[in-house]
């Protein structure tokens, strides 16, 4: 072989593997996980091209299946989201943490930061039709006037589960939450939870329990009456009369902050978040589902409310501005 052919194959050869070298590292990794949103972050059809089609958000506290991840040293989580078209989107891995599919039950060290959730209900029932308990809500019932009980979370959001075996850990991330083990309540606050947390038609009390009551108490009736004591303090406050005099009209984040200043103490507005979205069937202006209210202290059934807002901690404001939904589909 005469030298110049030699050094035209070696010129081939190098060429090539410069070519390899220069080329990313891509390796989609799959997962069988599920990932607990702490943001509200954008999610992607395309990491590349920040894609986002439907300008879908993922909702914070909400759990995720994820499918996969864009190489070992992850920058982003591919996540399956219902509703969203295409349904699988990619989700920057800082946006929340995966809870490990056979992770063991764990223990985490008890702390005093909570967070109250506190729902809209004609709101959330214009986004979820086919509830039971909103396909028989109506104008005189009291979800329709007072904010209900979505549910008293133990922070930080990770901390979820506690003590709860692999199989109804499975069976709530599944939404089989009427195969969920029942409960110990009373009688009367069963009843009292009918009214004042209307998914319990739908077993989100089960739901609650497990996923975050188990890190609260040992006793469901505990739970639960101290998260009906605190909602009760925001109905019988000035706020209630905000949104119930404002049926059909729009409020800012800053007048709903404003009045839990006025019926709480200055600064009690800035613990709170508010929620917004849209009618899934129609294109309309954003609808207030719910406020995160911040909460910090030791939680008794005569804890003022005002204590643990002065305590917890500062928000951003969230949804700028939100329709009061009434009762029933428009």
């Amino acid at each position: 072989m005469s030298i110049l052919k030699k050094c035209l194959l070696l010129t081939i050869a190098l060429c090539s593997c410069f070519a390899l070298w220069s080329k990313p590292a891509y390796a989609f990794i799959t997962l069988n996980d599920q990932f607990v949103a702490e943001e509200a972050c954008e999610a992607l059809q395309s990491i590349r091209k920040g894609t986002n089609p439907g300008n879908i958000q993922l909702t914070p506290q909400e759990t995720y299946p994820v499918v996969g991840k864009n190489r070992d040293d992850a920058s982003h989580y591919l996540l399956r989201i219902e509703g969203a078209e295409p349904l699988q989107r990619w989700v920057r891995v800082q946006c929340g943490q995966l809870l490990g599919a056979a992770a063991p039950p764990k223990l985490i060290p008890f702390n005093q930061d909570y967070l109250l959730a506190a729902s809209w209900q004609p709101s959330f029932c214009e986004t979820r039709p086919s509830k039971t308990e909103c396909r028989s809500q109506t104008a005189e019932r009291f979800d329709a006037t007072n904010l209900v009980l979505h549910g008293l979370w133990p922070q930080p959001r990770s901390n979820v589960y506690c003590n709860v075996s692999q199989d109804i850990i499975n069976l709530d991330k599944d939404r089989r939450w009427s195969e969920l083990p029942p409960i110990d309540l009373s009688e009367a606050t069963r009843q009292e939870l009918g009214i004042k947390m209307p998914g319990l038609a739908s077993d989100l009390h089960l739901h609650e329990w497990y996923k975050h009551g188990t890190c609260y108490s040992d006793s469901p009736e505990e739970y639960y009456q101290e998260s009906i004591a605190l909602l009760d303090q925001v109905n019988d406050s000035l706020v209630r009369e905000l949104f119930a005099s404002n049926i059909g009209n729009f409020l800012s984040s800053d007048e709903i902050r404003d009045q839990f200043d006025q019926s709480f103490g200055d600064g009690a507005g800035s613990k709170v978040q508010v929620k917004c979205k849209r009618d899934i069937d129609e294109e309309r202006n954003n609808m207030v589902v719910e406020l995160f209210i911040n909460l910090e202290g030791n939680i008794e059934l005569d804890t003022p409310i005002e204590s643990l807002l002065e305590e917890g901690k500062v928000v951003s404001a969230g949804c700028p501005r939100g329709e009061i939904d009434p009762a029933g589909f428009n």
